[in-house]
């Protein structure tokens, strides 16, 4: 074995001292050294485009974190813009509820002023004066509103086909129930009686118009009807 071993070392020594051995030896020896130096650049840029990379990651996260804070702004920015809209829609509603009844008054006063003379007198008869003011005041009595549906319900009856004077005086009497409801001191209100439109006429909830045929549906209501406690004063409807 030793012998075997004692060989192998002569025949390496001999090969060693061959120019050609020595030569391949180096030239391995120089091309790992190249290697060496080839992958120790490439870690290099490996490190530098990590290190690159890192920054580019961390400007990135400086960024987010500035959309992010950009985000919250811009969304309390919209929810008080939001906030804001509905505090001026509802204050739109407030004051659209305030003087709509103004405006209900002024439609009102423009068609009295083409009411029949006779329907005037009346009025004016009832209220005291022929004005605005006094015609509204009419709504705190309600003997007068009693009054006031007797009248326009002997008008409906006898009218000669002029429905645009009784919408007039219908839309009177609607109005000055209104001013009741509102004014009153004891906290009575008037509640207005519900019609179905397209039922079978009934006698003991309606009162029907001359023109109306005896038995059919209601096709219309002509003058709103309103009940309180024992105070009913029916609606008059058309019936066809």
């Amino acid at each position: 074995m030793d012998e075997i071993q004692n060989n192998l070392k002569y025949i390496l020594c001999e090969l060693l001292n061959d120019e050609t051995v020595q030569e391949n030896i180096v030239n391995i020896v120089k091309k790992a050294k190249q290697q060496t130096e080839e992958f120790r650049q490439k870690l290099e840029e490996l490190e530098k485009d990590k290190n690159d990379f890192f920054y580019k990651l961390q400007e990135t996260q400086k960024e987010c974190e500035k959309l992010q804070q950009n985000c919250e702004i811009l969304e309390k920015e919209k929810n008080e813009m939001q906030y804001q809209k509905d505090k001026i829609y509802q204050q739109f509603q407030n004051y659209k509820k305030e003087y709509e009844p103004l405006q209900d008054i002024k439609d009102f006063w423009q068609g009295a002023l083409q009411l029949e003379a006779n329907q005037k007198s009346y009025l004016k008869k009832l209220c005291g004066e022929w004005d605005i003011k006094s015609l509204i005041a009419l709504g705190k009595d309600k003997n007068s509103i009693k009054q006031l549906w007797n009248f326009i319900r002997d008008e409906i009856m006898s009218t000669n086909g002029n429905y645009q004077n009784i919408k007039t005086l219908s839309s009177f009497f609607d109005l000055c129930i209104d001013v009741y409801n509102m004014t009153n001191i004891r906290k009575e209100h008037y509640e207005k009686i519900q019609v179905l439109i397209g039922k079978e006429y009934n006698s003991r909830q309606y009162i029907k118009t001359s023109e109306s045929v005896v038995n059919g549906i209601v096709k219309e209501v002509v003058l709103n009807g309103y009940t309180m406690r024992n105070d009913v004063m029916k609606p008059i409807v058309i019936v066809e």
